[in-house]
């Protein structure tokens, strides 16, 4: 599942300077570790710090962060493309998956465009652990047959692969969901 990491400290107002500051100088670094403060930034796609003012003495100091980068530092993501968290991949295959269905459904055939990006953003899909890593080989084949069907500009069959392609999703997140 995705990382997420949860810290709340009370802080004198020297502390919480600190701790903000070796976090600015850990990002302008570029490097990914807080090791005193049990933080490391290598595997979040975002972060938030929240100070609440509202103690005398002391501050109380609240970091949250989450997500998980599908590149390590040796690969950086070949494509170009940030890594992103899995939910925002998620949410773009469904928009790329609804144009497809849609066009199947005024009898054309889906753009190239939204194909290539949704076959790429499937194979990505695929390298997150633990979101239903038993599902993937099977997903992995029915998006080649969505690759060959398309690549043979056959309407049927690219109807008959996304509709594959609704019931996998539909197991899928039935357990996962």
């Amino acid at each position: 599942m995705a990382s997420k990491l949860k810290h709340n400290w009370l802080l004198s107002r020297a502390e919480a300077a600190d701790l903000l500051r070796k976090l600015a100088d850990t990002l302008e670094q570029e490097s990914d570790d807080l090791a005193e403060y049990g933080i490391s930034l290598a595997e979040l796609v975002k972060f938030k710090v929240k100070v609440d003012l509202g103690h005398e003495d002391a501050l109380e100091v609240k970091f949250t962060g989450k997500g998980i980068k599908v590149c390590g530092a040796e690969d950086p993501c070949g494509s170009g493309v940030v890594c992103e968290s899995y939910s925002k991949l998620k949410k773009r295959m469904q928009i790329y998956f609804k144009a497809m269905r849609e066009s199947i459904a005024n009898g054309e055939m889906p753009s190239r465009e939204i194909v290539s990006v949704f076959l790429s953003d499937s194979e990505r899909m695929i390298s997150y652990h633990g979101y239903g890593d038993e599902y993937y080989p099977a997903y992995a084949e029915i998006c080649e047959r969505l690759r060959l069907a398309f690549d043979q500009e056959d309407q049927a069959a690219i109807a008959a692969v996304v509709e594959e392609l609704i019931q996998s999703k539909k197991s899928c997140h039935d357990r996962y969901k």
